[in-house]
């Protein structure tokens, strides 16, 4: 049997919200009004066996609800599903299981609903037991797991019944690190037995790794759908833009540059990230970075400094870094360099970029800018910002003061 899942022009909407704060779906077939939310919005698509879907999208893209509608949790508004194959689902990790019954008990229980035999159970137990990580945990009642605990047996639990289709709604980071490393490793493992996975992940790495087709959804439809490497990098593009617009406006005031004297300015300065060519006010901590700066001083003006400073918001210094401007010069009047860092030894927050044209401690010209540094991965510590050297370099500009 070839397994597939075929949605055709599927629609679900939800009318209110249950005692519990849950939203309820909209009754099969009814005429959709004004007053329902619309959270999936005629979507079409056929999944075949061996593919790996991922799902990206901003929360309320409709992605969950989707998935809701695979597993058969809630009915279509309008359209149908047609699912050939059993349904298996990561939505809520350890919701089900029975708090009364130790962990192993719970794993019978757990395969007999998903109408396995016993001897088939018998045959992964031990398998399931070791990957779970338990302990002597695994023979007392589940009231007595932390969350983390009910998680890891819940996984283990899904990933060694051999499901024939599996899905999971952000449930690859579960448990400590190196549970979440094994959970990973074991998607992999089913993903390459052919089967059909769907995930939904804010992590555009996991995606990329483990998924042969993505989708980008937004306000209940599919905006594109094709390799993942393609996908993620236009979703990407579109947060980072619509983050960077955010922070320039709700910073806007500390924005800007300023002549102090008649003549002095710093034209431009601009940061990029590891591989943009485009200017960029959201960087990633531990990756290489370049600012570009470019200024120009009144003809006959003595030599100067360029003064380059990060701060904290709380104005705490954390980079020093001064260039003479002789160093610097493409031509009379004008300076352009570009400093390039290894590493952007900051922790995620947001920061305040300094650019001054100094000498004598009298300030001509000024340019500041805020940006964020976000990570992807946790910080490992090493030297101080203040103690980083950098590289710079002259920049050639065209006559319109273009890079070329």
């Amino acid at each position: 049997m070839d397994l597939s899942i075929v949605l055709d022009e599927v629609s679900i909407a939800y009318l209110q919200r249950d005692m519990f704060g849950q939203e309820v779906a909209a009754a099969t077939g009814s005429n959709l009004s004004g007053s329902e939310k619309i959270a999936v919005a005629d979507v079409s698509l056929s999944i075949r066996q061996g593919e790996r879907l991922g799902i990206v999208g901003q929360n309320g893209a409709g992605k969950s609800t989707l998935l809701r509608g695979i597993v058969g949790l809630i009915q279509p508004t309008h359209g149908h599903i047609h699912i050939n194959g059993n349904v298996t689902s990561i939505m809520t990790l350890g919701i089900g299981l029975r708090d009364d019954l130790s962990g192993r008990e719970n794993i019978y229980v757990d395969a007999e609903v998903q109408g396995k035999a016993r001897q088939d159970v018998e045959k992964v137990i031990d398998q399931v037991i070791a990957f779970a990580d338990l302990g002597e945990f695994i023979e007392y009642p589940v009231r007595t797991y932390s969350t983390g605990m009910k998680a890891r047996l819940a996984f283990s639990m899904i990933t060694h019944i051999d499901p024939e289709i599996l899905v999971i709604d952000e449930a690859l980071s579960v448990g400590d690190e190196a549970f979440a490393a094994k959970a990973s490793a074991k998607i992999r493992e089913i993903c390459e037995r052919g089967k059909i996975v769907i995930i939904v992940s804010h992590s555009m790495q996991s995606i990329r790794e483990m998924c042969n087709r993505c989708i980008w959804m937004e306000g209940g439809r599919v905006i594109k759908d094709g390799p993942p490497e393609e996908v993620t990098a236009s979703y990407i593009d579109l947060v980072r833009a619509q983050d960077e617009a955010q922070l320039q406006n709700k910073f806007k005031n500390l924005v800007g540059a300023r002549s102090k004297r008649s003549g002095w300015m710093v034209d431009e300065v601009a940061m990029y990230g590891a591989s943009s060519r485009e200017p960029r006010r959201l960087l990633e901590s531990g990756l290489p970075m370049r600012i570009r700066i470019s200024a120009n001083s009144p003809a006959g003006a003595a030599a100067y400094n360029v003064r380059v400073r990060i701060m904290r918001l709380d104005d705490l210094l954390l980079f020093d870094e001064v260039f003479a401007s002789t160093s610097y010069a493409i031509g009379e009047q004008s300076i352009a360099l570009e400093i390039a860092m290894q590493e952007l030894l900051l922790a995620p927050s947001i920061y305040r970029l300094d650019v001054t044209l100094e000498s004598y401690n009298e300030v001509y010209a000024e340019n500041f800018n805020i940006f964020e540094v976000v990570a992807n991965a946790k910080p490992a510590g090493g030297k101080p910002m203040l103690f980083y050297k950098v590289a710079a370099e002259t920049i050639a500009l065209n006559p319109v003061g273009e890079v070329v």
